[in-house]
């Protein structure tokens, strides 16, 4: 799993499918990180990627707090599971 810097977006020509690098089969996952907001703004951009790119429903997961890094076991998960992943870092 790649992660992509929304600040930047992607290069010109790059599709969110060239930024998939593994085998799971899930479509895609949010990660929250768990401040106020977190989940809105997650299931807000999850509806525009499945509208705009067709990736279906975003399964969200979160970190037991803003305050902690996520645990790598939870990274692991999500990166099997998951084709890709979009993270709340600055709401």
């Amino acid at each position: 799993m790649r992660i992509v810097d929304p600040t930047h977006g992607l290069a010109p020509g790059t599709t969110v499918e060239d930024t998939v690098t593994t085998t799971a089969t899930g479509g895609l996952c949010g990660l929250s990180n768990s401040k106020p907001g977190a989940t809105v703004l997650l299931e807000t951009i999850g509806q525009r990627l499945d509208v705009d790119q067709g990736l279906g429903p975003m399964h969200l997961a979160s970190k037991p707090s803003a305050a902690a890094g996520a645990d790598p076991e939870l990274l692991d998960h999500l990166a099997a599971q998951y084709r890709l992943a979009v993270v709340a870092i600055g709401d």
